[in-house]
């Protein structure tokens, strides 16, 4: 498992199992899904999101080491100690639809879905990122992740995400021989889910080129800021030394931007992180004497604002924004584990105790899609910034319209003359993407160079440079 390698340690020594009782209920509203564990016996449990918070505990029988993810109206879980993905119906009670197994030994850490029938699958003690029909459990591929390999023989693959039809997989690079620290440096691979092949993020340099990271571990989820457009994750570095940070990773560049938030400045290793606005976010902090803490820290000025949360041992697992803008909390505190409630708004406690999830809350998910921002207006009329750049052959341009309307899109040489016309038609409101093969208008191949991508929409107009390196 990745994010509880140092919590196991510790709770090994100190916490005491809690016994689970309650009665499931197949969902009637928009819910949170809880993973929960005393790291012997696995459960899971069921929080209304209304006003009520009502919670049922007990829903399903899983893995003791768990996360779970929701996709397209099911849970599906991720048995990492199990080696399968489990498939739950919240319609009929949380049951088992299927369970499939992702192979003995391989550790599956994380999913990520391309469509309703294609996933990808993270594997920490194997160098395989596999690819799984998610209907009929068969694993079709596989993607070889072994150049990132450190000493050990393993990359230590973790946390996966897409966006535009990219996967971003987080590579740790941990010595299991040494105490589990970082061995050199650390790596986000990226992967083309149209072709399941590696991407090469710098075509200038020699070699199959991954992300390279600023920090090392990538311990947290990645998360995607729309507003930014940028994605985010957590570094921890070596635990007890404030060498890592929330990290920003360009997705179009594929270039590393520096920190968000250093350790140094949220007082601590952050394990985890939710980012509400661009003035407000919060994190999980491990502080000198390894007990975890929840501060709210400011994006912008990449500074701490307060602590939120202070139980004095190490016992805060998970935190996530719910889609209505407020924040859940995973407490493993022993004498009173539970899921507590902050208002946003205030940074107050919503919840006067922690709503009782049976076992110890481990992870949280959303029946709904939620982003990192919430309460905040996603990205209007723009256009981003294509990827791979340099390409060769091809590239994407990825462009977002506030409203439903029309789009043009087309490539300019240096000189100024349209070579290219990528689309000229209506979109609905959203997110899309266009492709340019690095032909002109007549089919021809463009010869080595620069150019530049012009959009205009509803009045709205931009342009991004491209590279085309042959």
């Amino acid at each position: 498992m990745v994010r509880d390698l140092k919590s196991l340690a510790i709770l090994t020594l100190s916490l005491c199992c809690t016994a689970a009782f309650g009665v499931a209920s197949p969902s009637a509203a928009e819910y949170a899904f809880i993973t929960t564990s005393d790291y012997e016996t696995g459960s899971a449990a069921e929080i209304l999101l209304d006003s009520s918070y009502t919670t049922h505990t007990d829903v399903a029988d899983i893995h003791s080491d768990a996360v779970a993810r929701w996709y397209n109206g099911l849970i599906y879980v991720v048995n990492r100690g199990g080696d399968n993905i489990q498939v739950l119906d919240p319609e009929d009670g949380f049951s088992t639809l299927r369970q499939y197994s992702t192979g003995n030994g391989t550790n599956p850490q994380d999913i990520a879905f391309r469509s309703e029938t294609k996933a990808y699958i993270s594997s920490f003690d194997t160098n395989e990122l596999l690819i799984m029909n998610t209907v009929t459990g068969e694993i079709t591929g596989s993607i070889d992740l072994s150049s990132f390999a450190d000493s050990d023989g393993l990359c230590e693959m973790a946390y996966i995400f897409i966006k535009h039809d990219i996967l971003f997989a987080a590579i740790q690079r941990i010595d299991r021989n040494n105490y589990w620290g970082p061995v050199g440096d650390s790596y986000i691979a990226v992967v083309d889910c149209a072709a399941d092949t590696l991407i090469d993020c710098d075509p200038v340099t020699p070699g199959l080129q991954s992300i390279a990271l600023t920090g090392t571990n990538p311990f947290s989820e990645i998360r995607f800021d729309p507003v930014s457009q940028k994605l985010h994750l957590s570094c921890v570095g070596w635990w007890g030394m404030q060498d890592g940070g929330i990290e920003i990773v360009n997705p179009y560049t594929f270039q590393s931007e520096g920190y968000l938030l250093t350790e140094a400045a949220a007082g601590g290793d952050i394990n985890d992180f939710d980012i509400l606005g661009a003035e407000k976010g919060y994190a999980i902090v491990t502080n000198s004497i390894f007990h975890t803490e929840l501060i709210s820290f400011d994006p912008a000025a990449g500074i701490k604002i307060a602590t939120l949360y202070s139980p004095g041992a190490y016992v805060i697992n998970d935190i996530e924004l719910s889609p209505y803008g407020e924040l859940f909390l995973a407490d493993q505190t022993p004498t009173d584990p539970g899921i507590r409630i902050f208002d946003t708004g205030t940074d107050s406690e919503i919840t006067s105790s922690p709503l009782y999830t049976g076992l110890p809350p481990f992870d949280i998910c959303f029946s709904i899609p939620s982003y990192a921002g919430a309460g905040e207006t996603p990205p209007a009329t723009f256009i981003g910034q294509n990827y791979p750049n340099p390409f060769n052959p091809a590239t994407t341009i990825p462009f977002s319209i506030s409203r439903s309307q029309a789009v043009n899109i087309a490539i300019y040489d240096p000189s100024g003359r349209k070579i290219r016309e990528l689309t000229s038609r209506f979109y609905e409101a959203g997110t899309h993407k266009v492709e340019w093969d690095g032909k002109n208008d007549g089919g021809c191949p463009a010869s080595s160079g620069i150019y530049f991508a012009r959009f205009s929409s509803g009045g709205f107009s931009d342009s991004k440079k491209l590279i085309l390196l042959k």
